[in-house]
């Protein structure tokens, strides 16, 4: 087997998981870890994978006091989503990363029912989402703005790169389109079951990926919502996690509640020009894990590097295979 493709991995001991980030330093491969436990303390770890070695890293060890459901990254800042064991309710907090393992708590504060956090790159804006409404924060003014109040319950949400006005919700198994400049919501019924994952192209306008519990994912063009333009049918498990490659946006990563993630080419509905009548294909399936897979992030280095955790607290690092770099990139 080439060695570019031997998977590494790390554990942190008894730890349930669920979330992973990729940090944005440089070209380095850095990922952000949190572990989610009722009983036990709860930390964020730091890691680098150093691609020459073949090794990873601890940069830093941060305690959080609360189930870590999410951590977001801009720059050297971290979002973190928890979930305070006391009060049963769900903060915030920002932590900005210093050098030599140093880091400073900027704020902490009760969020009721926050999901995510939206960072666009390089804009000092930034987009809280709750199951009932979108909140614009201005870093530099320290301003809020409400610009979605909704009486529904939504569950995901994220913000077309492309269009800073446009933002995807998800309904248990629906879609709901909304561009804040219109009072106007699009929403259709996307799958069967629980959408668990939505994530837009970066590369193309319109085009979004979702993966639901009802074993399939499939491909949006949300300017037509009458159909998928594609749909991954031979999928046996529900998919939990759903990414699309932030550099070659035809290479699709998915994981799975088995413990599996499927790599897939999908130039058909990619930005990059279809030069031959190749079907879509599945490039590779990992099996490194043991239990589900909730955390599943690309790179922010290179194209090339997939970084997963289980839930047992396994964080495990894969590369995507060598001729299929060479199938992309020659």
């Amino acid at each position: 087997m080439d060695q570019q493709t031997q998977p590494v991995q790390i554990s942190f001991g008894e730890q349930n998981c669920k979330c992973i980030s990729n940090i944005v330093l440089n070209k380095r491969h850095v990922f952000a870890v949190g572990t989610w436990n009722a009983k036990k303390n709860n930390e964020i770890y730091v890691n680098e994978y150093l691609e020459l070695e073949q090794k990873l890293i601890q940069l830093y060890r941060i305690p959080i006091n609360g189930m870590i459901e999410k951590i977001i990254a801009k720059k050297e800042q971290l979002y973190v989503i928890y979930i305070d064991p006391q009060q049963r309710k769900t903060k915030l907090c920002c932590i900005e990363l210093a050098e030599n393992g140093r880091y400073q708590v900027n704020f902490d504060l009760l969020y009721e029912g926050l999901t995510n956090v939206i960072c666009p790159e390089d804009d000092p804006i930034i987009y809280l989402s709750s199951n009932k409404s979108i909140i614009q924060f201005d870093l530099n003014k320290q301003s809020f703005d409400n610009i979605i109040d909704d009486d529904d319950l939504f569950n995901l949400c994220e913000q077309d790169p492309h269009h800073k006005n446009l933002f995807v919700r998800s309904q248990n198994n629906y879609l709901c389109i909304q561009d804040t400049r219109e009072k106007k919501v699009t929403k259709f019924k996307a799958h069967s079951l629980q959408i668990l994952d939505l994530d837009f192209n970066p590369n193309k306008q319109y085009y979004l990926i979702t993966g639901g519990e009802d074993c399939l994912a499939k491909v949006w063009d949300i300017r037509k919502t009458q159909y998928a333009i594609k749909s991954f049918e031979d999928l046996q498990n529900s998919v939990l996690q759903a990414k699309f490659n932030k550099f070659h946006d035809q290479l699709v990563s998915l994981s799975f509640d088995d413990g599996t993630i499927s790599l897939y080419n999908i130039t058909s509905v990619s930005s990059v020009p279809q030069l031959n009548k190749e079907d879509d294909y599945l490039v590779k399936q990992y099996d490194e894990h043991e239990d589900s897979i909730y955390g599943l992030t690309w790179s922010r280095g290179t194209a090339w590097v997939l970084a997963s955790i289980g839930y047992s607290g396994h964080m495990i690092i894969n590369t995507v295979p060598t001729n299929e770099k060479y199938k992309i990139l020659l």
